[in-house]
């Protein structure tokens, strides 16, 4: 039987996601150009041909703005590549070695702006409860999803929601050394860290040969 299709936005909701597309559009292009700390409302506000109390109902502060658009941009990395490796994969290392390949390659091969947004991320982690554990959630969420879908291949002992928070919080450390060291091999960090989780989380029996490179 198929299923209704979802009902269709209204020209006011189509409207109002606009102009949110908008602020968002012009907020990433000022941060391109000179960086998050000259992101001022005012600046989106004139790029975008809008006043202030139009920006206020969309956005609080210019905080809210940020936030959103980093928890938009987390989402669609981290679901999109678990959704990937659920879709194309059986086995858990398989699975393991897709997602965090593809985080790899994104954070190695990251702009400017990816890297303001980045430490941005980060710095909300540690400075605001709230923020951090909305973007924490995001990950958390995802990665429970990919342990939850191969409970049979975790080691007996395990639980998904272990796997789960353990994984998010090793990719944290990654990147935050990756933001903070111009030095650190992130890139190797990431091939140790594949390795390391699917040595220790999956049945030996479930093991394929794992390399430490994304499987593409």
């Amino acid at each position: 039987m198929l299923s209704n299709p979802p009902p269709r936005k209204s020209l006011r909701e189509r409207k109002k996601q606009a102009q949110r597309s908008r602020i968002i559009e012009e907020a990433l292009t000022l941060i391109g150009q000179s960086g998050i700390a000259d992101m001022t409302i005012d600046a989106i506000c004139d790029r975008a041909g809008i006043s202030r109390k139009t920006f206020y109902n969309y956005y609080g502060t210019r905080h809210d703005l940020l936030f959103d658009i980093c928890v938009s941009r987390t989402l669609e990395l981290v679901r999109g590549s678990v959704d990937e490796a659920l879709e194309r994969f059986d086995h858990l290392d398989e699975r393991i070695s897709h997602v965090l390949g593809v985080q790899k390659q994104q954070l190695c091969q990251a702009s400017d702006l990816e890297h303001e947004l980045a430490r941005y991320s980060i710095a909300s982690i540690g400075n605001s409860l709230a923020s951090g554990a909305t973007l924490l959630s995001v990950m958390n969420e995802n990665f429970l999803r990919l342990y939850s879908a191969s409970t049979g291949d975790l080691k007996d002992s395990l639980s998904a929601e272990f796997c789960a928070e353990m994984t998010v919080g090793m990719i944290d450390t990654v990147i935050l050394n990756h933001l903070h060291n111009p030095d650190y091999d992130a890139g190797q960090r990431y091939d140790e860290l594949i390795d390391f989780l699917c040595r220790s989380l999956v049945r030996e029996r479930a093991r394929l040969r794992v390399s430490g490179a994304a499987q593409a």
